[in-house]
C-alpha cells in the first residue's frame, strides 16, 4: 500500500541519516534503542540498516568482527540473507582504505554465499 512504502521510504531514510551523522563515532546507540522498530526493515531496507552499522563504526577494525558476529554469514544457515549481506557490506566499510586483514574473509564469504544479496 501507499502507507506502507511511505512508512518504508522513511524507516531506510532515518537509518541512514543516522548512519551519516554518526559516520566513524561507534555511536550506535540510536539503533541499539530501537532495535524493535528497526526490526521492521525487510529486504534491501534490512541490509541497508545492518550496512549502516559499518558507517557508524568506519576505521574501528580491532572489534569489527564480534561487532558484526550477529549479522554475518553462519554456516548452519541463514535468518536473512538481505541482513548477512549488509553485515558484509559494513565490514567492508569498517575496514575501507586501511584494513587489508579483512579481504580474505570477504572474499572467503562471497565465494560461498548462495544467494545473490550476499
Amino acid at each position: 500500500t501507499k502507507d506502507a512504502i511511505r512508512n518504508s521510504i522513511c524507516h531506510t531514510a532515518t537509518v541512514i541519516s543516522n548512519a551519516f551523522m554518526h559516520s566513524g563515532t561507534t555511536s550506535d546507540t540510536f539503533l541499539r534503542s530501537n532495535l524493535e522498530w528497526l526490526s521492521r526493515a525487510t529486504n534491501w531496507a534490512k541490509f541497508s540498516a545492518t550496512a549502516s552499522l559499518g558507517v557508524i563504526h568506519k576505521g574501528h577494525e580491532k572489534e569489527s568482527l564480534k561487532l558484526m558476529a550477529s549479522y554475518l554469514p553462519k554456516d548452519g544457515g541463514s535468518s536473512s540473507a538481505y541482513q548477512e549481506g549488509g553485515g558484509l557490506y559494513a565490514l567492508g566499510l569498517i575496514h575501507a582504505n586501511h584494513g587489508h586483514s579483512i579481504v580474505e574473509y570477504l572474499l572467503q564469504q562471497l565465494k560461498g554465499a548462495t544467494t545473490d544479496m550476499v
